[in-house]
């Protein structure tokens, strides 16, 4: 399928290959000289060689007019192709498509039926007005652990081929994972969102930020300047501010308003106001014995092996009793599936 693309980085950007400036000077001198000499069908050495020369001199102009001899090669060559033809937008391009999506992430999350529906009315008014691909308000799924939180997130974008990355709160550089860190320090490096779209020159990957309760106290460092994944966060829910992101690694300007965040939290109560104002918050139902049963049957639905229909009768039922008790998780329920497939006989005992 061909997705549409949209400018996420300045076009100035894009410096073509030296060859391609050689051709141009090399065909435009050619017609020059003909329309002096019509019987000339070649340049002579000479001219070629000042062909060459000028080309050569003209690309590292270009070059150090836009300042990105700093760069990596491998970095100026995935900039330069994001500023010639721009970052994918994937995802429905027609009303169809949405109802189609949303069916499919029912029928693997059929408990977050209540979520789906949400996401399908916004992607299809967000249609209509002339907004086409993966498009989500950013969301806050709020439940305990293991209710299938970043199952569902991570669903949303596989089923559209959308790339999806998790960034993990509890680690002390989770701030700096989101926004980069400055150059100049022995640890510059871009962030996650960055990384993305130059990875995969699409604009509205989907990232999944998972128990964003944890978000603490600024986190200061001797590599870097002072951050929080707050702050770091609050500049990519606004679309304003997302669409003039720099990084402070590259120091380019980046178009993020596209991004898709989903942020999952165990309790609200921790979660920073600023971060709850700019989410749809959306608390994840509990895993009673009917949903425990439908997250079983997803989880096997998405194995390849094949196991005994008696044994995974068992377990399904012991998965439902332990929901009924209170003690059963998503994570639990793919760790007996796995086992299973590991050692059948095991579970029987």
């Amino acid at each position: 399928m061909s997705y549409p693309r949209v400018p996420v980085v300045p076009k100035h950007l894009y410096v073509p290959p030296v060859e391609a400036i050689e051709n141009r000077l090399h065909a435009g001198l050619l017609r020059m000289r003909q329309n002096l000499d019509p019987s000339q069908q070649v340049l002579r050495s000479k001219q070629k060689d000042r062909v060459f020369d000028l080309a050569e001199r003209a690309h590292k102009r270009l070059r150090l007019q836009i300042n990105l001899n700093t760069l990596s090669d491998g970095q100026r060559s995935q900039i330069g192709e994001l500023a010639r033809a721009g970052a994918s937008i994937c995802g429905p391009l027609t009303i169809d498509a949405v109802d189609e999506w949303a069916a499919a992430v029912h029928a693997r999350t059929p408990w977050m039926s209540d979520l789906t529906t949400l996401l399908m009315k916004y992607m299809r008014n967000r249609l209509k007005a002339g907004h086409v691909g993966l498009s989500m308000p950013p969301l806050l799924l709020v439940g305990e652990p293991g209710n299938g939180k970043s199952w569902y997130a991570e669903m949303i974008g596989a089923l559209l081929g959308a790339p999806v990355r998790e960034i993990d709160v509890g680690s002390g550089s989770a701030g700096f994972r989101v926004a980069g860190t400055e150059k100049g320090w022995s640890t510059t490096g871009t962030g996650i969102p960055v990384d993305m779209m130059l990875e995969h020159r699409i604009a509205n990957p989907v990232i999944v930020v998972n128990e964003i309760c944890k978000a603490g106290q600024k986190i200061g460092s001797t590599s870097g300047s002072v951050t929080s994944i707050t702050t770091a966060l609050l500049q990519m829910l606004e679309p304003d501010t997302a669409a003039r992101f720099e990084c402070p690694a590259l120091r380019i300007r980046f178009d993020m308003s596209r991004v898709n965040w989903i942020l999952t939290a165990n309790d609200i109560k921790h979660v920073p106001a600023p971060l709850r104002d700019r989410c749809r918050v959306f608390q994840m139902p509990d895993v009673t014995p009917h949903v425990a049963a439908l997250m079983f049957d997803t989880v096997l639905g998405t194995m390849d092996a094949e196991i005994d229909p008696q044994v995974v009768a068992m377990a399904r039922d012991a998965v439902i009793n332990a929901a009924g008790r209170g003690h059963v998780s998503m994570r639990q329920i793919k760790r007996i599936l796995d086992s299973l497939v590991a050692d059948p006989p095991r579970f029987l005992h």
